[in-house]
This record gives structure tokens, sequence and C-alpha cells, in this order.
């Protein structure tokens, strides 16, 4: 994994937002880089200047909050979603378990050979929850029925054990999901191999995975998307009994074989599970698993804690949980295909239940200013203590800085921020809150109330501020300066038509020695709760790419777009800076049409990875507000139905919208709001 920048390469460092459902999050921060050299002074300066931009690959797509389903108490915390509104709601659902609630009453019965499925209330709460949030769902299937669970090896590591009979359990699942179908939604199949299966690194086991992959996707038949099992770190280190591959790459092999023979067979994305460690071993690992074949699967985060197992549970809901969480989730926000980020133990570790009273806990708290902070990554200049980190960003409409302190003593912190926006009305306010065991940490003192421990009104006409923070060992301090009133993109809600599915593409190439990396960094992804999409490309080349399908689309569907590229012209055969729209009637796509901007070169040959696939489009669109003198914020009213083919609208209004940045030049990037 690349090396964060060294302070003075900041101006070519990015970030994405990233939160999911095990700890959703639909609003991310930007991020820049520190130098982290030690200090024992008991003052440390950090220079922030609000009108330079970092380039960083996640910006604020999804960060995601989990959590198994097998308690009501989810359904009592559901409505705290709404104050950090996450991206996506990660679930495990596990079949043996009779006495989860989300098995009550047990959804498969079979009579006379016969299968029954049943709705149950649980899950048809906490989709329809979901779904009224805009907050998407991604269900990991454990497990096998009960008519087909193997209770003798039913025990640790073999809590999961492949089922008695696959196809049967396979078309019981099917048929049970299929219920669940009628909006989109992420299966997962499994969890990680040594909580199944054999737990054993032969060939024989991961044979066994692939099987029972392919039999619930086969049945499943996902309108949303279809993930890969997950993985923990020791399963991307080589293995002899595998010759030297790791078991993830030998698993994603024996995946790619079958694919050869079932080219239907769906591989949306790959999902880790990861507790305790650094992510950049696993990460490596599954990228060099996947290599350049699988460019449209992206990594996903799906369970995430800072303490190791047997830890976790004890250490949860502490000053110190929130601190190394925003630490591990500012590296996991320089991974340019990494999608998804998510928390898990969205109960108790982010709602902490107590005699009948729902806790906010210092990770939710954290995750809560976190969604504050506007995507615009703002580079943080200056000298920090071991155990601390900082990150940054800013609009025209708020400026924030996120400091944490993993260490077990506190730090003072001199801020000065430079170009904070002016306010509203000519009037801004300056807010501080702290998170540590006496602030925001229910769980480790007596009060529960969180909010800002300062509040000062500034002149809206200074355009600097310097303010003294301290940082207590462990927490965290946010300092916001901006109007007191609704944030115009932070708080807007998605599109009116319906989600149907979101595409995305990494730009992986596999070196000489096997190893595979992102080209020029670049990064795409998508925001579904927002409508929001960001690209960026930090190299001279690289795509940036990212889409979304709906249907019920409007005739016009208006789009603001902010962009900075380069001020030179790129040279590359494949530069293109657009939005193209493919049409989809009922037997497929049918027209795609591409708004383009002055960088477009007619040459190019890398195509679309979906739709109709072409390197520019059917038909081909100049918008002068997407050329690159005009493009730093403009508008572009994308003329959905003037440029339709026949019978679209009756059929559905359906459209998959693509985001392009192809090689526009080092530290390109872009902010497409649909809506």
């Amino acid at each position: 994994m690349q090396r964060p920048p060294e302070p003075d390469d900041l101006a070519s460092y990015t970030r994405r937002r990233v939160l999911t459902a095990a700890v959703g999050i639909g609003a991310a921060a930007a991020l820049g880089g520190c130098d982290a050299s030690a200090s024992s002074s008991s003052s440390d300066a950090l220079q922030v200047d609000f009108g330079r931009t970092a380039f960083f690959p996640l910006v604020k797509s999804k960060i995601g909050v989990g959590r198994a389903l097998n308690s009501d108490k989810i359904l009592d915390s559901l409505r705290y979603l709404d104050e950090i509104r996450p991206a996506l709601y990660d679930g495990e659902l596990r079949f043996p378990d009779t006495d989860s609630d989300s098995m009550k009453p047990y959804p498969i019965e079979v009579e006379d050979g016969e299968v029954q499925v049943r709705r149950n209330s649980f899950l048809d709460t906490v989709q329809s929850e979901l779904r009224r949030r805009r907050i998407e769902v991604m269900y990991q299937l454990e497990g096998a029925p009960q008519q087909w669970e193997d209770t003798a090896k039913a025990k640790a590591p073999r809590k999961f054990p492949a089922p008695t009979d696959l196809r049967a359990a396979a078309d019981a699942v099917g048929k049970w999901a299929k219920l669940y179908n009628d909006q989109p939604v992420s299966w997962c199949m499994w969890n990680e191999p040594s909580h199944n299966l054999t737990g054993s690194p032969d060939l024989a086991s991961i044979r066994q995975m692939v099987d029972i992959y392919d039999a619930y996707a086969g049945a499943i038949g996902p309108k949303g998307l279809f993930g890969m099992a997950s993985f923990v770190p020791v399963d991307a280190h080589p293995r002899r009994q595998l010759g030297g591959r790791s078991y993830l790459e030998t698993a994603v092999d024996e995946l790619r074989k079958r694919r050869k023979t079932e080219p239907d067979l769906p591989f949306d994305y790959l999902t880790m599970n990861n507790y305790g460690e650094d992510l950049s071993d696993l990460v490596d690992g599954a990228r060099n698993a996947l290599g350049g074949d699988f460019n449209t699967v992206p990594l996903i985060q799906a369970q995430f804690g800072v303490f190791r197992p047997g830890e976790w549970e004890k250490k949860g809901g502490t000053a110190l949980e929130a601190a190394r969480s925003v630490a591990a989730l500012e590296k996991a926000l320089r991974i340019p295909d990494l999608q998804t980020f998510t928390f898990s133990g969205w109960v108790p570790h982010m709602i902490a239940f107590k005699g009948g009273e729902a806790l906010r806990t210092p990770l939710f708290n954290a995750l809560k200013l976190y969604a504050r902070m506007p995507d615009r990554r703002t580079p943080v200049r200056g000298g920090l203590p071991d155990g601390v980190g900082a990150m940054a960003s800013g609009d025209e409409h708020r400026s924030s800085v996120l400091v944490w302190n993993e260490s077990g003593e506190s730090r003072t912190i001199q801020l000065e921020l430079a170009d904070v926006p002016p306010a509203d009305g000519g009037e801004a306010e300056l807010k501080v809150y702290q998170i540590d065991q006496k602030h925001g940490s229910p769980l480790e003192h007596s009060g529960s109330d969180f909010g800002p421990s300062e509040t000062v009104h500034l002149d809206g006409r200074s355009r600097k501020v310097s303010k003294t923070v301290t940082v207590a060992g462990p927490g965290l301090v946010y300092v916001e300066v901006g109007a007191a009133s609704h944030h115009p993109v932070l708080d807007r809600d998605g599109l009116s038509a319906t989600l149907v599915r979101k595409h995305t593409y990494a730009d992986r190439v596999t070196g000489a020695k096997g190893t595979t990396t992102v080209r020029g960094n670049a990064y795409g992804c998508y925001d579904a709760v927002r409508a929001v999409a960001y690209v960026g490309v930090e190299g001279d080349e690289g795509t940036g790419l990212c889409g979304a399908e709906y249907r019920g689309l409007p005739q016009t569907l208006d789009t603001d777009v902010r962009a900075e590229l380069p001020d030179r012209q790129p040279t590359s055969s494949e530069a293109l800076f657009g939005i193209r729209v493919d049409y989809v009637l009922g037997h497929g796509v049918a027209k795609s049409v591409l708004w383009h901007g002055d960088i477009l070169d007619k040459r190019r040959t890398k195509p679309l990875p979906w739709g109709r696939r072409g390197a520019t489009a059917d038909e081909l669109v100049h918008a002068p507000e997407l050329d690159r003198a005009r493009v730093g914020h403009t508008r572009l009213a994308l003329a959905l139905g003037a440029h339709a083919p026949s019978g679209w609208a009756s059929s559905g209004a359906r459209a998959i919208i693509s985001f392009w940045m192809d090689s526009t030049g080092p530290g390109s990037q872009a902010r497409f709001l649909l809506g």
C-alpha cells in the first residue's frame, strides 16, 4: 500500500467519504497528511489553509455501521442512524440461530418435502426503516438453514459447516431472499473461513466454499449486488499447503475458474472482516488476488473493530476506542479501491442500552462529528507527537478540523486556520466539541449529554482564526467554523428516482512481480445516500470512474459539478472528463450519450466496463459547462428525455449514469451532485 505523503506533497493527496452499514455514515471528512514526528513539547502547532485542496483517494462515499441482526434492540436503535446518516448498514443473518429475533418465526419450513418461506416482521422493519432513510443494506448470510445444518460439526472453529444438502439449502435460501428483493439489497456469502467449512488452508475447503457461493448466488438471483466471502488477515499470507499462494488468492483463483464456465456468476465486491490489525497486508493481498481482471469488483471492509477479538467486547464504548477508530479510518481513506469502510458493533459499541436508555458512546459521537465535515479535503501541516493525528476539510459553507489522541497523555495543540469561508449574513460561529472520559462518554462517566463545549461568535469578515485546544489522552477534539445554518451538501437527500444498483471501477494493474496497484491512485465512489459521485486521479494517467443505475428518472436532470483540473491540457490519448448516460429499455441498454467538455480524445480505446461498453458513446454532446476554463464550479442540465431512444420514458425511464475522469492530469478530482 502506498505510503502517506510528506507534508510538502499534500497538495497531491485527496480523500473519499466512506461509511457503511455496521457504522454507516453518509458524510465523510477530508483528510490531509500530518508529519507525525515525535514531540515532547506541551504545545504543538497545526496550520490549516482552507483555501487549498489536498488530493485523497477516498471522499465521502460510504462509511457504514454493522451489527448481527440477533437482538430486538436493533429496532430501538435505528432512529439514531439519523444523526450520522450512514451510507450502509451491514447486518449478519445467522440461519442456524433460531433464537435470533431476525429468525423468529423461523423463515424456512419444510413440510412433506415442500419448502415454505415466510417474512419476518423484524427484518421487514429493518429494511423499511433503512429504505426510508436512504441507507443501503447488506446482508451477510452465514450458515445453512436448520434443516440442513450439520449440528455435530457446528462448533468452533467450524461454527458454520457446509450444508448437508447444498442444493436444497441454496434453493430454500434463494426462495426466502426473493421476499426482500423489492429494493436493492447487497448479499454477501459466508463469514471468515476460520468460522466455517473446514477452517483449514487446503484446496478442498476452498473449493467447497466456492461451491456454496455458486449455489447461493444462483438461487438468490440478486437484484442488487452479490459479494464473495469475507477474509481475515492471516488468509492474505502465503501458505505452504497452497503452493505459496494465500488462502485469499487461491479462493479468488477458484472463483475465476468457475466464472470461465459460468460467466453470469455474479461477483460484485470482495468483503473483508478485520479486528485489531492494520489493513495494509489484507488490502494488498486482496488486491493481488483480484489482479487486473476484476476491476469492477471493489474492496469492502465489511466489519472492523480496533481491538482484537476478546478485547473488543470488553473495551467498547470508551474514548480510546473512538480515538483508535478515527485513526484507523484515516488510514482506510487512503486506499483508492476501498469503497466502503464499516464499523462493527452498532449495538453496543455505538449505541449502548443501559437502564432502558440509549447511550451514545464516544465512537458514535466521533462519527457524528466526522459526518459534519465537508468532502473537500484540506492539507494539514505541522508537527504532531506520537499517537496524535488530525484531518481537516472545508468548503464555502464550513471549515472543520478533527484531532485525535490515542496516547494516555493530554496534548495541547495550537490551530492556525487560514482562509475560512465568509459567514452567511456576516456572522459565523466557532464550535469546539470534546470527546474523552468526561465528555461524550456515558459509559466512563455519569453524563450522557453531548454538545459543543465552547461556542464563539466570530466576525464574519475575518478569514483567519487562531485556537488553542487540549486533547485529552485518550480523546478527540473537533473544531468547526461556519454558519449555524443547514448545510446544502451534507444535509441533502438523494434523488427521487429509485436506485437500481451502483457501478464501481478500480483501475488496477499487475506488475511483472505479480503485485497489483491502482494506476494513478485513481478512485471513483458513489454516495447513494446523497446522490453524489466522487472521482479523481492523482497521477498523469488513471481512470476515476463510478456510476449508478436509476429508474423513474426525470426528463431533465440537474447536476452541480465542482472540479479541479490541471492548467495544462492532458496529453494522454485516453483523456476524458464527462458524464455518460446509458439508456435501459426492457431488452437491455439501447443507447449511450456522453456529455463532455474540452477534455476528450476521440482516439480513446478504453471502454466503459458496463452499459454499451464503448470507449466514448453512441452520441457525443459537447457541454461547455465541463470545459476546463469553466468547470471550477458549474451547473449542467442533462436533457435526458431529449436524447433518449423511443419508448424510454414509458418503459420506466431507466438509465445508468456514469461519471468519468480519465487521465485528466495530476491531482484531478471532481464532485457531481445529482438533482
